[in-house]
């Protein structure tokens, strides 16, 4: 068996667009599978692995020798950390194959190949803030900042004036770090160390006539942000993860002789935007999850779409449905999957089974078997192929097929 992973997105995506995947199988032979699928993947301080999303690709079913090729989408969830490489936070897309061991049933083969890829914010969050201007007297101190929201690159003006000092400092600092909360060591991970802040930049100056310093900002800084993803799994219910950066201006003054020893300190915060003051504009989330309908008995059938393939018969009985299908194409189809899931009082899909083959010829009819101990009134079906043509019908069991 190969499988390959072909990433469409070119190893970036932004928060809120999908992350395109092709993946491609070869069964040198006939080949039974549990599932198959791709997942995003990232890995925190205190876990092996963590899954941030997931795609199936294939359910539990039976291939024929040949190749299948599928495209799938992960949507990236507005509250995804994106990347952060100074911190090791990253990801990788997982293409997963599960296979029933063939002598020890309780446990099973996993074949899996993986890519790293990029997930940049759109900043949005951050944006929202507005500019207002910093004035304040201390201590004999006067400071004033114009505002208090800047891009990288930027150079900030502290205005001041005092009769006390005879040095002021002003130092930019970043305080930053991942958040991890989980279960294996307590609320707080312990493998997250508390890191003091960093010391992106710094001015100075004893000439108190001047009444102004300059502070450039980094062109490499990061902007202001506190992402926190969590999850809807129940298996990872209680777990958090994020990051911070956070920035400020610390203040140190150096008073004269007759003032006394003790230094003027303090700390004022500020944002660092990645994009310019005013650009903001909050966009709806065309993303964002609707609640499902429950599937209606109707749902996917097509005059042009039923025309591709027919359910020539069912036959039943007591927990089996023979299904016999028909491709009414004039072409050859390739890599064709048929799942066969059973639909229980018009609500609720069954656990569905899944047969591949390699070729449809035209006219030809293939028999798919699905087995169910539920009560059924219809069963659904879809095909998918090598050319990505995804048709969904559902057929009422009870259906006159002449």
């Amino acid at each position: 068996m190969k499988i390959e992973l072909s990433d469409l997105n070119n190893g970036t995506v932004f928060i809120g667009d999908k992350l395109n995947v092709r993946t491609k199988f070869k069964f040198e032979e006939d080949t039974s599978i549990l599932w198959s699928g791709i997942k995003l993947i990232t890995q925190p301080p205190c876990l092996k692995e963590l899954q941030v999303s997931k795609e199936e690709i294939f359910s539990m079913g039976h291939f024929e020798a040949g190749e299948y090729i599928r495209e799938r989408a992960l949507l990236i969830k507005n509250n995804v950390v994106p990347t952060i490489k100074n911190r090791n936070l990253e990801y990788e897309i997982k293409l997963i194959i599960r296979q029933p061991h063939p002598t020890n049933p309780a446990d099973d083969i996993v074949i899996n190949k993986s890519q790293k890829v990029e997930i940049k914010p759109r900043d949005l969050s951050a944006q929202v803030k507005q500019p207002n201007p910093i004035s304040f007297s201390i201590s004999g101190l006067n400071v004033l900042l114009n505002k208090d929201v800047f891009k990288p690159g930027e150079t900030i003006k502290i205005s001041f004036t005092s009769e006390v000092l005879k040095q002021i400092e002003v130092r930019l600092l970043q305080t930053a770090n991942l958040v991890c909360y989980c279960d294996a060591y307590g609320q707080t991970c312990r493998k997250v160390e508390e890191l003091p802040p960093a010391i992106a930049g710094d001015s100075k100056t004893t000439d108190m006539e001047k009444g102004f310093l300059l502070l450039k900002i980094p062109e490499i800084a990061e902007p202001t942000h506190n992402y926190m993803w969590e999850p809807t799994e129940k298996e990872y219910w209680g777990f958090k993860f994020g990051d911070y950066t956070n920035w400020s201006l610390l203040i140190i003054g150096k008073k004269k002789p007759e003032y006394g020893r003790e230094p003027i300190t303090f700390e004022l915060p500020i944002t660092i935007v990645s994009k310019p003051i005013g650009e903001f504009k909050k966009e709806i989330d065309l993303f964002a999850e609707t609640p499902s309908a429950a599937p209606s008995l109707f749902d996917g059938i097509s005059s042009k779409f039923q025309k591709t393939y027919k359910i020539t018969s069912i036959d039943s009985d007591i927990e089996k449905y023979k299904l016999k299908i028909k491709n009414t194409t004039k072409e050859k189809l390739q890599g064709v999957t048929i799942k066969v899931s059973g639909l229980q009082e018009g609500l609720f899909e069954t656990a569905p089974i899944l047969a591949g083959f390699n070729n449809w010829k035209p006219n030809e009819e293939k028999e798919v078997i699905f087995q169910s101990k539920q009560d059924i009134s219809a069963l659904i079906t879809l095909l998918e192929d090598n050319s990505q043509k995804i048709i969904r019908v559902q057929t009422p069991v009870a259906s006159n097929f002449f």
